[in-house]
């Protein structure tokens, strides 16, 4: 019975390889992108159906699902993601029409919208928002997907040298540029080029967090008790799973009765967790906890956390969640040797509950 998974295992695979991964002659590749763009315009004009792939209504990979299929028989997925990891991704300046062109349009960083290259730097996708809906053709230099723009796939590939372009040539007739014109002298790799090096800001996400801590004992009794109050900020690039990052905090830490400074290095996981450590410069004497005993807030090294976040709601340009953080701040003693575990641990382990707003760069270059 496993060796019959197997097998099948395998030969989906080896279908799917015959989908994505054939590779055409220059002349084959040429007329096939013509088929494609000649299908993706007859579309113009049908309306935006979530889910829909066709023929009187289309969502943005039902759309390119349909046009594939029927004007170059490849069986391409049928989710955006899906399809942005089954072909081949090239440098923007190997841009050609029936290219795919991919873009970030929504707040977790994740590739959501999917078009198909005509030429003269326009595309032809299915739109859900904005000022016309349905499938529209649109221009790479348009502001907004100037400051999304993701990534060129390529579900038609041609045996070239030297990474040229097939014998497919870019329109210039008047008849096949549809709704603006584009000047002469922005080309297709230029306008790729500037979206790839813009879409650096487009992949930034600020979250501003603001935090009451708490903690759960006191160096001399176990009881529940406020710590103090806490702002912070951090970016992170989004364009990998592993999204690093950069942050500060404004941490008035009324159990120590001090002002502390973290500055942290941040790793992010899916959204919802992240990992931080890195120095703490604190203004003021700290104290043990509930005492007047003075003790010496360590700079390096000097925190180390992890905050859970919650799935977030869109406010506007806005992402709201709801954050858990645990941390724990290395302070010692007046010597400047370590405390004792019980007294460490209840001065420097610290939770924190608040809000996290997170702002996509690429909602305000928009």
């Amino acid at each position: 019975m496993k060796s019959k998974k197997f097998l099948l295992i395998l030969f989906i695979f080896y279908i799917c390889n015959l989908c994505f991964a054939k590779e055409y002659s220059a002349k084959e590749a040429a007329k096939l992108r013509d088929a494609v763009c000649a299908k993706a315009k007859s579309f113009i004009g049908c309306p935006y159906k979530t889910g829909a792939i066709g023929p009187d209504s289309f969502d943005c990979s039902g759309l390119v699902f349909t046009v594939f299929r029927e004007a170059a028989s490849i069986q391409l997925p049928r989710s955006v993601k899906a399809i942005y990891s089954a072909i081949k991704i090239v440098n923007t300046d190997l841009i050609e029409e029936g290219d795919l062109v991919f873009f970030k349009t929504t707040g977790d960083g994740q590739i959501s919208h999917v078009g198909i290259y005509i030429g003269r730097n326009q595309f032809i996708h299915a739109a859900s928002d904005g000022s016309n809906t349905g499938v529209i053709a649109s221009s790479l230099t348009e502001k907004y997907y100037k400051n999304c723009f993701a990534a060129v796939g390529k579900p038609l590939t041609s045996a070239k040298s030297n990474g040229s372009k097939t014998a497919s040539s870019s329109r210039t007739n008047d008849d096949d540029i549809i709704e603006e014109d584009i000047p002469d002298n922005e080309t297709a790799e230029n306008v790729s080029g500037k979206s790839h090096s813009s879409s650096f800001l487009s992949n930034i996400k600020i979250d501003s967090l603001l935090s009451c801590d708490w903690s759960l004992w006191l160096p001399r009794k176990f009881m529940i008790n406020w710590r103090g109050l806490q702002l912070s900020a951090a970016a992170r690039y989004t364009k990998w799973k592993v999204q690093p990052g950069i942050g500060t905090a404004l941490r008035w830490n009324y159990g120590a009765d001090c002002f502390q400074i973290p500055v942290t290095f941040n790793l992010t996981f899916n959204e919802y967790v992240n990992v931080y450590l890195g120095p703490v410069f604190t203004i003021g004497q700290a104290k043990l906890p509930e005492t007047r005993e003075f003790i010496n807030a360590s700079i390096f090294p000097g925190i180390i956390g992890v905050t859970f976040s919650t799935p977030s709601i869109k406010a506007g340009k806005v992402y709201i969640s709801i954050s858990q953080d645990i941390a724990y701040t290395v302070f010692n003693g007046r010597d400047g040797g370590a405390l004792p575990i019980n007294e460490s641990l209840s001065t420097g382990f610290v939770f924190s509950t608040g809000i996290r707003v997170t702002l996509p760069l690429n909602s305000v270059l928009k």
